[in-house]
């Protein structure tokens, strides 16, 4: 018996009955006057309640055809109209000196967000690159006020005019198309999208003209227990250590942690003398160094908040997250890929450096324990990464784990093959390191199989955190001994899913013990752990996890978790449904799906789009790439995807890398396959050079759907 992907409720395996689910009836509207869609399940007297329309159900399909290109184009416009109206309010915010406006510029930044989360899980598509840079000036004269805002009022204005002009826009393409068509409904409800955005803003304006309270008023502050002492989150995790400890090195630079704490608040300083303020935000666009860490952490220091930034991400990925995030300050080795009115707030590493070793260190700012201090962005294995926003309050237990669970200790030296703007190396090597006391070890060079032997080899780390695909890849290559005798005591595996024969093999290969660990950007830690002698991933000290779907758990089969952590995030930056989803009754709920085990334990099942149906029944493309690959001589890794076939309908694809040894895997793989029942066959078969992952090493079954896996 497998689980329904979305209610998690059993269901039978029968080849010719329709597939029915009760988390799949409609709870969308679509009024057949305006062309608005509205989701709910009920609405006064049956009317639309943009202009009393008479409603209708929304099909279980969206109006979008994805094989049509008019329907693509469509939604891609309303895409970039909201990514434009985005870039042009968080433009706007860096020119403005009124404080009044730059706080209206702002939220309207995050309702364009909030617009596009929308489009994007209503259509199912990711979200494209930003369109070129939108001026104040362009703006003003398409909305055809002829001049950029000066005021509150007359940024509304524009706002509002740029809501109607979109308006105009989709209900003149609907008058191009066929009455009845997709392409007619689809602008029709595009059109109807823009006029609620419009008569939302008018409103607003009205409130704000009368000073009535409304949606772009103050942003509220995060309720906070009312004795709860303020804080500052880098002071904490750089005090109560001997000042002669060895805090971190990189290549031949080392800093003691009394070194440490004064070039983190010196860094401070310098950016509080150029107007830093307490919420302003940071991006830290560099490689892992001394840099990184006293940028990040002086930033915090100062009260500000710090954003790792992949410094090798693609510039339309970069431009996007420019947009989305309105930074204050940017630091990176140079500004050659950030464009105005961005690069007029990169500092260069090299001036960054004069001015902190000029500066006088200050005190850390004291704020309220809920205040954010720093962000990290997601994956993007399902999409466009999205910001997690953590309080300081998060580093007070973040070593806990650490000590507990994985037995580290501040006569530890600890290094992690991943860079720093990716949650896993950031919590347990940044946080947790500095947090017990322990000697941190960066690297400034971007990962390889040879260059993490090498640092490991030469700068003999006692603690190694890296992740499945590497540590295989380690291991093929015949690596993995010299990681053993480098003086590895443990090792850690996190960031994607453990395969039980990859842990077996790394152990008898190299003798050391492998904690497999579980954990999200949203909780930071590894909530769930395993060490030697479990049979499946266990609770951390200080986490507590439910099944979301208790009846599922008792039947055994995979359900999602409900997940307490003192380290859970405040939540998504400008992601209100996706933070619906994931942040339930004040606990984390991840998309993964787990299994409990009859000693109180949970075995990853895989997430939700990893179950899937193939000729009715139910296929689990995880635990299918488990049989498939484990123990595979010359195997590096494989991928188990569902795509369409010649007739449309779904089938199970098997995509890997093998190196030399092709012929020879290939062979392995087919007698495995043939051993399969019918329906979890693969029914194609495609060696490639490596598997796509994300930059933090996540697997993005997506591009292989695409096609931008076969090689």
């Amino acid at each position: 018996m497998m689980l329904c992907p979305k209610c998690h409720q059993p269901l039978a395996d029968e080849d010719d009955e329709p597939y029915i689910c009760c988390a799949g009836a409609p709870m969308q509207w679509h009024c057949t006057g305006c062309g608005k869609v509205s989701e709910g399940f009920a609405f006064p007297y049956g009317r639309c309640p943009l202009c009393a329309g008479a409603l209708e159900l929304y099909g279980e399909q969206p109006a979008i055809a994805h094989d049509e290109a008019a329907s693509l184009a469509a939604v891609r416009t309303a895409f970039e109209i909201e990514l434009g109206g985005r870039a042009f309010y968080q433009r706007a915010a860096v020119a403005c000196d009124d404080p009044e406006l730059r706080a209206l510029f702002g939220r309207f930044a995050v309702m364009e967000g909030e617009h596009m989360e929308t489009l994007a899980r209503r259509y199912h598509l990711d979200l494209p690159d930003p369109s070129p840079q939108l001026h104040l000036e362009t703006a003003a004269v398409y909305v055809g006020t002829g001049e950029a805002p000066r005021d509150a009022a007359g940024l509304f204005k524009v706002a509002i005019g740029l809501e109607k002009r979109a308006v105009a826009f989709f209900s003149e393409r609907a008058g191009r198309c066929a009455p009845g068509s997709a392409e007619h409904r689809l602008y029709d409800e595009l059109a109807a999208e823009e006029r609620e955005h419009a008569n939302i803003l008018s409103t607003e304006f009205a409130r704000w003209r009368d000073r009535m309270p409304g949606l772009f008023g103050a942003a509220p502050r995060p309720a906070s227990s009312p004795d709860a002492a303020p804080l500052n989150a880098a002071e904490l995790l750089l005090a109560g250590h001997d000042d002669d400890r060895i805090a971190i090195e990189c290549g031949d630079e080392r800093l003691t942690y009394a070194e440490l704490r004064d070039r983190v608040a010196r860094a401070a300083a310098v950016w509080r003398a150029k107007g830093l303020r307490p919420g302003d935000r940071v991006a830290v666009k560099l490689p892992d160094g001394l840099d990184w860490v006293v940028c990040w952490l002086g930033t915090i220091w100062a009260g500000g908040v710090a954003v790792g930034v992949n410094p090798r991400v693609p510039a339309p990925e970069w431009h996007y997250i420019l947009d989305e995030a309105g930074f204050n300050v940017i630091v990176a080795e140079s500004d050659a890929d950030t464009p105005e009115p961005w690069r007029s707030r990169v500092h260069t590493l090299a001036d960054g450096r004069h001015a902190v070793a000029a500066a006088q260190p200050v005190a850390p700012a004291q704020v309220d324990p809920d205040t954010p201090a720093f962000w990290l962005h997601t994956s993007g294995t399902s999409g466009k990464p999205k910001a997690v926003v953590h309080a300081h309050r998060c580093v007070r237990e973040v070593g806990r784990i650490s000590a507990e669970r994985m037995g580290i200790r501040a006569s530890d030296r600890l290094y992690a093959s991943s860079k720093l703007f990716f949650a896993y190396p950031l919590t347990n090597l940044l946080l947790a390191g500095l947090r017990i006391g322990a000697t941190l070890i960066v690297d400034p060079q971007w990962p390889t199989p040879e260059s993490v032997a090498t640092a490991v080899t030469t700068r003999r780390p006692s603690v190694l955190f890296s992740v499945p695909s590497l540590y295989r890849t380690l291991l093929h290559d015949g690596r993995a001994r010299a990681i053993a005798e480098a003086g590895v005591r443990v090792c850690i595996s996190a960031g994607e899913a453990l395969p039980a024969s990859l842990r077996q093999a790394w152990r008898e290969a190299t003798g050391l013990p492998m904690i497999d660990g579980y954990g999200a950007s949203e909780v930071l830690v590894l909530v769930l752990t395993a060490v030697d002698g479990d049979d499946a991933l266990c609770l951390s000290p200080g986490t507590q996890a439910e099944p979301l779907d208790a009846a599922a758990a008792a039947a055994g089969t995979p359900t999602r978790l409900l997940i307490s952590s003192p380290m859970q995030a405040l939540g998504y930056l400008d992601r209100p449904a996706a933070q619906a989803d994931s942040f339930r009754d004040g606990r984390f709920c991840p998309a993964d799906l787990f299994v409990p085990t009859a000693t109180g334990g949970w075995r990853f099942a895989g997430r939700e789009d990893s179950m899937v149906k193939v000729k009715g029944r139910w296929v689990n493309l995880v635990d299918l790439e488990e049989r498939l690959g484990a123990g595979v001589p010359g195997l590096r890794e494989g991928a188990a995807v569902l795509m369409p076939d010649a007739d449309g309908m779904g089938t199970v694809a098997y995509f890997y890398a093998a190196g030399a040894s092709d012929a020879a895997v290939k062979a392995e793989l087919e007698r495995r396959i043939a051993a399969l029942p019918p329906y979890q066959r693969p029914t194609r078969l495609q060696a490639i050079d490596a598997l796509p992952r994300t930059a933090t090493g996540k697997l993005l079954r997506r591009k292989l759907l695409e096609g931008q896996g076969a090689g």
